[in-house]
């Protein structure tokens, strides 16, 4: 059992520092990007055409160094998004909790929060790598996309198991306040229907 108030302090504190690295990583990574799609790139296209320079596939090379130093920093920001995923996790079973939570539901609820994430990240990692896959060869690029569409729907398959169980507990309780609601209504009626009788 973990007492929320401390869960709830260590997910804070896990948050100032990791939101910030973050930050710097996905300006590192934007940057790197960009110089690449805008000018590395085109500078090696046209360095590498044969009829004028000649420097046979340049561009693939640079779009592979490119990539190299894109997922150096992905690396990075992904030991900072683990950790806010589990304060993320740790913040919504303290949420659900009254003093003190389950180590189960805390375990549950990082591993659901990470899964998420991961899909997230791995989209926005590809739509940073795109450019420069489809420059070192283009079938590339759709073969890492059908690896990626199967990986995230296993993934999210996953979390929606770790979630289903308090996917459950919340559909029947709303559908039990339904049921009672139209029970009331159903008992309103009647004995406004007896009223009128009388």
């Amino acid at each position: 059992m973990v007492n929320r108030e401390q869960l709830l302090a260590e997910s804070r504190r896990e948050l100032y520092d990791s939101l910030p690295k973050i930050a710097v990583g996905i300006a590192i990574a934007f940057l790197i990007w960009i110089f690449g799609v805008l000018i590395f790139v085109p500078l090696a296209r046209s360095l590498g055409n044969p009829f004028v320079f000649g420097l046979l596939f340049l561009d693939s090379l640079i779009s592979f160094i490119i990539l190299i130093a894109l997922a150096i920093v992905i690396v990075g920001i992904i030991r900072e998004v683990i950790d806010v995923t589990d304060a993320l996790a740790g913040w919504a079973a303290a949420a659900y909790s009254r003093e003190e939570t389950p180590d189960e539901t805390v375990r549950r609820y990082q591993l659901a929060f990470r899964g998420i994430a991961y899909v997230v990240l791995a989209v926005i990692a590809y739509l940073f790598f795109l450019p420069f896959l489809a420059g070192i060869f283009n079938v590339l690029a759709g073969i890492v996309l059908v690896i990626l569409v199967i990986w995230a729907i296993i993934v999210l398959f996953r979390v929606g198991r770790e979630f289903s169980e308090e996917i459950e507990q919340w559909t029947a309780r709303f559908t039990q306040s339904v049921e009672s609601m139209r029970q009331r209504e159903e008992e309103e009626r009647r004995k406004t229907e007896m009223g009128r009788q009388e």
